[in-house]
């Protein structure tokens, strides 16, 4: 069921969320993010992952620049991540930065920061191709592969199951996601939550229905959480699995109403 391997963890930066949004037609399909970038940072989370322990998240006003040393590829000044504190130049993704340290977060499971939203934004008013329409051609391919790639990051965390599935990628856990569940005891659970809603006849039953289905998302979300922080990765994939069919079953109340 589990696959540890380092060259996984590209796969939680551009393959994530192109997987998600397979799986979860509600969500928006973004720009890939190239190939290069994703092998680049494939190595390097797996270089973090051999180390003693990840690097701890930083504010990206501290971020330091990429490329030389951390110098701005315009002017040579020690730069941000995204663009240059000194010129204002976009620049070239950064490999090495997780989709936590994006907005500058801690790389857990529960968010401790409510405005991922708000900075999401913030970052897209500074990347939007719309926005840097008077910038050289060579900034402007930038802010596209910096935009998507906001995009990607901002789609994965925003949820708690592609955000559990992204951490366990950065752990070099690969899921298999086509892999069907065998448990009788769920399997008859999901059987009368689909005839449950296919039965019901008014919103309000159907709100009922939810209401039940997200406590069960609750409860095997807080059981990844302790799996997850004592390292448990047999326990947290086996809950990734379960949040994963009682997520299907929530979309399918959505549909209905």
């Amino acid at each position: 069921m589990l696959r540890r391997a380092g060259h996984l963890a590209a796969a939680g930066t551009a393959g994530a969320s192109r997987r998600f949004a397979r799986r979860n037609p509600l969500l928006p399909t973004v720009p890939a993010v190239p190939s290069s970038i994703c092998r680049d940072l494939g190595a390097s989370i797996a270089r973090a992952s051999s180390s003693a322990g990840a690097p701890p998240s930083r504010s990206l006003s501290d971020r330091a620049g990429v490329g030389g040393g951390g110098e701005c590829w315009s002017c040579g000044a020690r730069g941000a991540f995204l663009s240059c504190g000194s010129c204002g130049s976009v620049q070239p993704v950064d490999p090495a930065v997780d989709f936590f340290r994006i907005f500058g977060l801690e790389r857990e499971y529960n968010l401790k920061d409510n405005n991922l939203e708000g900075k999401y934004k913030d970052w897209q008013k500074k990347l939007h191709p719309d926005l840097v329409h008077s910038k050289s051609e060579k900034e402007r391919a930038f802010a596209a592969e910096q935009s998507a790639l906001v995009i990607d990051a901002y789609r994965t965390l925003s949820k708690p199951l592609s955000r559990a599935l992204y951490l366990l990628q950065l752990e070099g856990i690969h899921i298999d996601e086509e892999k069907t569940i065998t448990d009788p005891e769920l399997l008859m659970e999901m059987m009368e939550i689909r005839e449950a809603v296919n039965d019901a006849s008014d919103p309000q039953t159907l709100k009922k229905i939810q209401s039940q289905i997200k406590k069960k998302l609750e409860t095997w979300s807080h059981s990844f959480q302790e799996a997850f922080e004592k390292r448990d990765f047999d326990r947290a994939v086996k809950a990734t699995q379960r949040m994963r069919y009682y997520e299907r079953a929530m979309e399918e109340t959505v549909k209905k109403l």
